[in-house]
């Protein structure tokens, strides 16, 4: 799994930058270098924002049986210092070709909120 080297979280392995720090992932600290792919070339866009990490997962999945990587980013519930809280919104993020079919997916979702 690659990581941040600058926020040191965790990412699925075809993530290449960091959607909050802005920077290449690494495969271990400190940095490695690997060859450069398409999806490292291409920008991760945040498109929805899930109301809890549950529903966040289920939403990456149904892009991802539609063709769609993803991946899911939460935020921190008040008071929690991991952001990692089951209970706290939860960031959803796709390459920039694949935003717009992925918020149209996500739009017909029943109760879901528009994506952004």
């Amino acid at each position: 799994m690659p990581y941040c080297p600058k926020c040191r979280d965790e990412f699925q392995d075809w993530v290449k930058t960091c959607p909050d720090c802005r920077v290449a992932l690494v495969a271990e600290l400190p940095a490695s270098s690997r060859p450069a792919t398409k999806a490292s070339k291409e920008r991760l866009l945040h498109i929805a924002d899930a109301p809890n990490e549950p529903v966040g997962e289920m939403w990456a999945e149904v892009l991802k049986e539609h063709g769609i990587q993803c991946m899911t980013k939460g935020g921190k519930a008040p008071g929690d210092m991991s952001g990692n809280s089951p209970c706290s919104a939860c960031g959803i993020y796709v390459l920039a070709s694949d935003a717009p079919r992925a918020r149209k997916i996500l739009g017909a979702l029943p109760d879901s909120k528009r994506p952004s």
